[in-house]
Parts: structure tokens; sequence; C-alpha cells
């Protein structure tokens, strides 16, 4: 059996789909941050799977260096989050996400 552009295209889907309900359904700061990496590397998993699939490899690596910078852009996003979060639990003392939300408007 040989892995095709819809095995990858279904392993970008749950990916997505676990990132997307960690965001939804988590109330800790921490795990949304961390469910938001997991929402943003899905399509590069895609990607990837699609780039070295149908290619052939006769070309350059387009999608390989796409990826690479949708990588990097979440690592950004990584570390940006989490001081983010580090610097609401220090000022807090929580990580609860309903604790950093005025919902009233006061």
């Amino acid at each position: 059996m040989s892995v095709g552009p819809a095995h990858f295209a279904v392993l970008g889907a749950i990916l997505f789909a676990v990132g997307l309900y960690g965001v939804l359904a988590r109330r800790n700061a921490l795990h949304v941050v961390l469910a938001l990496i997991v929402l943003l590397t899905a399509p590069v998993v895609a990607l990837v799977g699609f780039a070295h699939s149908g290619g052939g490899g006769a070309g350059p690596p387009l999608g390989d260096a796409l990826a690479f910078f949708a990588l990097v852009s979440t690592a950004g996003l990584a570390v940006v989050g989490l001081s983010v979060v580090l610097l609401l639990w220090r000022r807090t003392g929580t990580a609860d996400i309903e604790e950093f939300i005025d919902v009233e408007g006061e």
C-alpha cells in the first residue's frame, strides 16, 4: 500500500480538527496556545505531503521551502504566545482565560 496525497490531506484535517477543538474547548491559556500551534501545523503537513507526492522531484522544492517559512512563523507564534501567557500568569496568578476576559465591559 502506497501513501498518497489523500493520506496527507486526512492527516492534516485530523490535526486541524484536534487543534480547533483545543482552541474552542480549553479554558487554560497555555492549552489554547499549544492548540493554536497544532492548528497552524496541520496545513504544513498537507503542503509537504502534496509537494512530495505530486512533484516527482524534478523541480525545486518549493513546497518544502514554504513549509519551512510556515513552521518558522509558527515557532514565532509559540514564543510570543507563551511569553504573553507567562506574563499574565505572573500578574494574576492564574492561566484561566475567563479571568483575562472582561465579559461585562467594566
